[in-house]
Parts: structure tokens; C-alpha cells; sequence
């Protein structure tokens, strides 16, 4: 698992009590969290779509991390171990979805981008009881938030890991510093490897090239800043950027947003 802030500085949270089995095909829950809060590694035997009503959220699994504002969902498949991190007070909403639909829901994983009609729908079903009426009003609106949910369309903002212990040890040093620009060259020579290798290693194992690697790094840990309440031209130089400007301009295009709306995104 990757950290993007140290997390001996934050308190770490107990997980949710544990069910051998979900009482319904699908488990709301809203949690509000403590800034400067961290959830261990731990995985669940059902599919979890998360997002937040407010504050952005950093979860971490073995195959990329993920940051999260509002405007966005998380799907997390059955098993697969995550852990999440907050820097500031958030208030998480997360739907466990058990069986197969969970399975084809969640499959694969990743971002989505939210509606407001399924923004609706979950605060809806958040005050349904855990033991809903599958087969009245409450199974109905179950139904159709499973329905939207599933019709809710990809975002490609997440930050994938190497399998290559080349490169995980690039990335861990790239996760340590942020703002540091050394080219792929000197991670060749410092790895044992030819850029050649490197390059095509990076593409392979992640789907990016290495500068589009360490943008999307860059932005990830500009997003947790910015929602811990850090001004937009600090944030740009702490992640390495030389303008205000240039991060802005990168920051739009990968988010769909300004930095200065994480933390309006994030009220």
C-alpha cells in the first residue's frame, strides 16, 4: 500500500463491525470521519461503491491509488485490499453490494463520475433500514440507484502501480518527492536498466508513459493538499510545478475542474 502523507500523524480509525453475510443485497452506510484519520488495509467479501458528500478521500490498493472529490464514485471489487486516508473531515457514503451484481458491478474497479440523481438516490437510501423491504417502496429505490449506478460513466484519474520491482522502487521515490525532476535517464542508470527498458516497462505494466506518470502523481497529491485547506500556488510548487499557471492547466485537464474548486467541491 502507498501513503501520499505520512500517516504517523494521523489517528488510525477501527473498522466497521465485520458481517459473515450482508443482511440485504445491498448495506448503506454514512460514516463522518475525522481529518487527519487513516483506515488500514482490509478487504471485504463484497463489492463497495464509495464516495463523499463531502471532503476528498485517498484510497490505496495493491494495483493504484485513487482520490477522490464529490463529483466522483469508487468502485472496489470483492476481496481486493484497500486501505483509505483522510486529511480533512470528511463524510463517506459507501454501498456494499454482495452476490454476483456486486461482482459485475464493481468489476475491474476504478473511477466514476458522479450524477446528481445518484447523489439523490444515496441520500435516499441512507435512511432506508439495514433491513429494507426488498419487495415494497425500498427495494424499488434500491433498484433504480442500482440501475443509475451502473450506467454511471469511467474516469480515467487514477494512478496505477507496476508490478516491476524496478519500478515500484522508482515510484516510492517519486511518491517521497513529488517535485523532484530527474529524467528517466538517471532512474536507468540508478535502476541497472536502459531507458529503453524502462520506458517500455512503464507503458506496459501502467498504460502511461513515466512523465505522464509523475503528472498524474503530482496532481493526486495536489488534490489531498488543496482539500487540506493549502492555497493553490503553494500546492502547485510543493508538487513541482515551476507556474501557478501550467498546474491549473494540467490540473483542469485531468480533473475537469480548477484546484480552487476542491475545496467548494469539497463544502
Amino acid at each position: 500500500m502507498v501513503f501520499f502523507m505520512d500517516i504517523s500523524e494521523f489517528t488510525e480509525l477501527s473498522l466497521a463491525p465485520v458481517f459473515s453475510s450482508l443482511p440485504r443485497p445491498v448495506l448503506m452506510r454514512v460514516v463522518h470521519r475525522p481529518g487527519r484519520s487513516w483506515i488500514r488495509p482490509h478487504a471485504h467479501s463484497w463489492a463497495q461503491f464509495m464516495c463523499c458528500s463531502h471532503g476528498v478521500i485517498s484510497v490505496s490498493t495493491a494495483n493504484g491509488s485513487y482520490v477522490l472529490s464529490p463529483d466522483m464514485g469508487l468502485w472496489i471489487p470483492p476481496q481486493v485490499e484497500h486501505s483509505v486516508q483522510m486529511v480533512q473531515q470528511i463524510c463517506q457514503e459507501s454501498l456494499y453490494v454482495g452476490g454476483e451484481l456486486g461482482v459485475r458491478l464493481s468489476a475491474g474497479g476504478g473511477v466514476v463520475s458522479m450524477t446528481p440523481l445518484v447523489r439523490e438516490l444515496i441520500r435516499e437510501a441512507a435512511r432506508l433500514p439495514v433491513e429494507y423491504d426488498e419487495s415494497g417502496e425500498e427495494g424499488r429505490l434500491i433498484a433504480v440507484l442500482l440501475d443509475q449506478l451502473a450506467k454511471l460513466p469511467a474516469r480515467n484519474v487514477q494512478l496505477p502501480f507496476p508490478r516491476d520491482s524496478r519500478l515500484q522502487k522508482i515510484c516510492h521515490a517519486l511518491i517521497d518527492d513529488p517535485a523532484g525532476d530527474l529524467p528517466l535517464t538517471w532512474w536507468a542508470d540508478h535502476a541497472g536498466a536502459s531507458t529503453r527498458t524502462l520506458t517500455r516497462l512503464f507503458e506496459a505494466e501502467t498504460g502511461m508513459g513515466f512523465r505522464a506518470w509523475r503528472q498524474r502523481l503530482r496532481l493526486q497529491r495536489a488534490m489531498l493538499l488543496l482539500g487540506d485547506g493549502h492555497p493553490v500556488s503553494a500546492v502547485a510548487t510543493e508538487v513541482g510545478y515551476r507556474s501557478a499557471s501550467a498546474f491549473i492547466v494540467a490540473f483542469r485537464q485531468c480533473f475537469g475542474f480548477a484546484p480552487g474548486g476542491v475545496t467548494s467541491r469539497a463544502g
